[in-house]
């Protein structure tokens, strides 16, 4: 599982759903067409070719998002029209219900609880409005009165299926990529993003992150009070950089940042991470001081991001030579 994961993972199920809905609508094709049924075979001619172009979209170009609105946009379109045709109950019945249940798992969340949402209205509104006057004719009694506490029922149960799913994806990813004593990202999660095209900008910054006296603090207070340095690190870089900073853990007791903004302000806020390091209280220890190394991608243009990041790590030994040299202290010590 990589951090774009989710991405591709939507684009193998469009293409996947785009060939099946393609081979089902080419049968009801042939099917509408000995049938003489003009409007179906309507429908089916846009889902084949709306179908084969989501499926293109997907596979590709991997415009995922694209694709998945093609296809709500046409589901909707065609599922709109079954149940105000007049058409077969059990075909109506058989299309309708299948949307709860696939379209959230299929299009993803945002888009399909936008289409289930919409089809709850419709039905509400086909089957307990005035304009049920129109559709009446077309379906027994017994449909009209059960049909709707169906879809209903189906609905919940479709939202409740698929949210928990969702949720379980979302935080088996989350255990994957997260270092459990500190709560910060994990290295590999750093690595994989690096080669992430979404962080690829002009104005990007690495920070390398290294604790000063680890050892030290080990050998004199105890490896409780070296694992407390060591989580204090993300807690000062959110009060610096903002919550939603991605941290990682990359070592033992060293941490990388990528953030976005110039060298200056990304400068100006270390600077405040370091303060609030400084100004630390912990259960075991007090102070905590860091060596930073700041590389930005607008004063090394031609360094790819493993080379930001190699450069980020030489500038924090730099820095940490400083402290050292500063505090009088033998480096090799350490």
């Amino acid at each position: 599982m990589k951090v774009n994961d989710e991405e591709i993972r939507q684009c193998n199920k469009n293409v996947a759903m785009s060939v099946i809905v393609c081979i089902a609508s080419g049968i009801m094709l042939v099917m509408n067409i000995m049938k003489h049924s003009t409007l179906m075979t309507i429908t089916s001619m846009i889902m084949i070719v709306g179908f084969n172009l989501s499926g293109v979209l997907a596979a590709v170009y991997k415009k995922n998002k694209a694709s998945s609105l093609i296809m709500a946009f046409i589901l909707t379109g065609v599922f709109t029209v079954f149940p105000i045709s007049g058409g077969n109950e059990g075909f109506a019945v058989l299309w309708l219900l299948l949307i709860p249940l696939f379209s959230i798992i299929l299009l993803g969340m945002k888009i399909g609880l936008t289409m289930n949402l919409y089809f709850t209205l419709l039905i509400l509104v086909l089957f307990y409005s005035p304009l049920k006057v129109h559709i009446v004719d077309f379906y027994t009694d017994d449909f009209m009165e059960r049909f709707p506490i169906l879809f209903m029922a189906d609905f919940i149960t479709a939202q409740l299926l698929a949210m928990s799913m969702e949720y379980y994806y979302r935080v088996t990813r989350m255990q994957i990529y997260t270092d459990d004593m500190t709560g910060a990202y994990n290295r590999k999660y750093f690595i994989e993003k690096l080669d992430d095209p979404e962080v690829l900008k002009d104005d990007l910054c690495i920070s390398v992150i290294d604790v000063n006296g680890l050892k030290a603090t080990n050998d004199t207070l105890g490896h409780a009070a070296g694992d407390e340095m060591i989580c204090s690190v993300p807690i000062c870089a959110r009060k610096a950089f903002g919550d939603d900073v991605i941290i990682s853990r990359t070592g033992g007791d060293e941490f990388a940042i990528l953030t976005f903004g110039s060298p200056e302000e990304i400068a100006s806020k270390v600077k405040m991470m370091k303060e609030y390091a400084l100004k630390y209280k912990g259960k075991f220890i007090g102070a905590v001081y860091l060596s930073v190394g700041i590389a930005c991608r607008s004063e090394y243009k031609d360094l790819p991001t493993e080379g930001l990041f190699q450069t980020a790590d030489k500038f924090m030994y730099v820095d940490k030579s400083a402290f050292y040299r500063q505090k009088d202290h033998d480096r090799r010590r350490r």
